[in-house]
């Protein structure tokens, strides 16, 4: 009976290790040495624990489009001082983003450090971990 007690505790300790290991440090991640503004349209925004996420589309120079993914804190984090919810930012807005860009350059990924909605100046500004 203890032998499959210990079993039962090692599947679970085991079972809930690869979330822990699946998390990421900003800093392997983004380059914080960098910073890099976008502007564009939002397509999509992702409310969610452990990081929120965000995609938009961004006229390049030459007119073609880019997709950039945005990667931003958690829930509280976001929502601490009552600046954001899950409703803040939708498809369609037009928003003016800076932040560090992801360490590889061709990927159109950004940590965002501040976010800005011309249309009625919000903005947030912060730092997510």
């Amino acid at each position: 009976m203890k032998r499959r007690i210990l079993m039962l505790g090692a599947i679970i300790l085991l079972a809930g290790a690869g979330r822990a290991f699946a998390h990421h440090s900003f800093a392997a991640e983004y380059d914080s040495t960098q910073k890099v503004e976008v502007e564009g349209v939002v397509t999509e925004f992702v409310w969610r624990n452990p990081h929120s996420f965000m995609k938009i589309d961004v006229t390049a120079k030459d007119g073609t489009t880019q997709s950039w993914a945005l990667e931003w804190g958690s829930v509280s984090q976001l929502a601490r001082e009552g600046q954001m919810t899950r409703t803040t930012l939708k498809p369609g807005d037009h928003v003016v983003v800076n932040g560090q860009p992801a360490r590889d350059a061709a990927a159109h990924r950004m940590l965002i450090g501040s976010i800005k909605r011309p249309s009625d100046g919000w903005e947030w500004k912060g730092r997510v971990q």
